[in-house]
């Protein structure tokens, strides 16, 4: 895309994006580089002394992720923005509700997982599992939810809390909506679900609804940061359009 004399040049660092880097430039219009945490910081230097005028790191994932390695590249280049989660983005809440509204309006469970961070992760890391679970349900108008975490170290695990809400509350349907666009059905959870006499549906927003929302992130940055009088800002803690 050409741009016109004097316009502001931005660049778009995606960690662990090599499948996006190529759809991404081609949607945005803007140089777009694949890093990787070991290498962003001399990816971001590289795009900065190749003209652009403004970096944005982002991950493909939606929650808070990589935040020393966004404030270390910040506090090295003024002029890189990190957008350290976009999970407060509306697209995606949306997607998300969109894609369960049908089950929840027929009397399913909302069950909101991601996987499991670990057991050393900080709450900032974790908090953003009950926010989208939030908007959802506002959205759905769900009665009954649930969240949950793929995995075995964090609690509730995503199977014992199916087997919760199947054997404790009486519920015969769970619609599972996992964060993460691109996330398939667990067999252990599908399992479960068999073994209790339960039908789960998990959602799938799939990995091309990544591209669409990673093109929202990048574009209300750019609002935000290119405006007139307006210079590279620092680290952000998320996008909310």
């Amino acid at each position: 895309m050409a741009e016109a004399p004097g316009t502001p040049r931005l660049a778009v660092a995606v960690l662990d994006g090599d499948r996006m880097a190529e759809p991404l430039a081609a949607r945005s219009g803007h140089q777009v580089a694949a890093t990787t945490p070991d290498d962003h910081g001399d990816v971001v230097r590289r795009l900065v002394s190749e003209g652009a005028d403004l970096v944005v790191g982002v991950a493909r994932t939606p929650w808070p992720q990589h935040t020393e390695l966004h404030s270390s590249t910040a506090a090295a280049v003024a002029a890189y923005r990190g957008v350290v989660a976009w999970h407060g983005l509306p697209l995606l809440s949306e997607a998300l509700a969109q894609a369960a509204v049908n089950g929840v309006q027929a009397g399913a469970h909302l069950l909101v997982t991601a996987p499991d961070p670990g057991p050393d992760a900080t709450p900032e890391e974790v908090t953003f599992l009950r926010e989208v679970a939030e908007q959802v349900a506002e959205r759905t108008g769900a009665t009954g939810r649930s969240i949950a975490w793929r995995g075995t170290t964090r609690t509730p695990t995503a199977v014992d809390a199916l087997t919760s809400v199947l054997t404790v509350h009486g519920v015969r349907d769970v619609v599972e909506v996992p964060v993460a666009p691109g996330t398939p059905a667990d067999p252990q959870m599908l399992a479960a679900a068999e073994a209790h006499g339960g039908r789960l549906t998990t959602i799938d927003l799939a990995a091309s609804f990544v591209l669409e929302a990673l093109t929202a992130v990048v574009t209300t940055v750019a609002q935000v940061e290119l405006a007139d009088g307006v210079t590279p800002g620092p680290i952000d803690d998320e996008v909310t359009p």
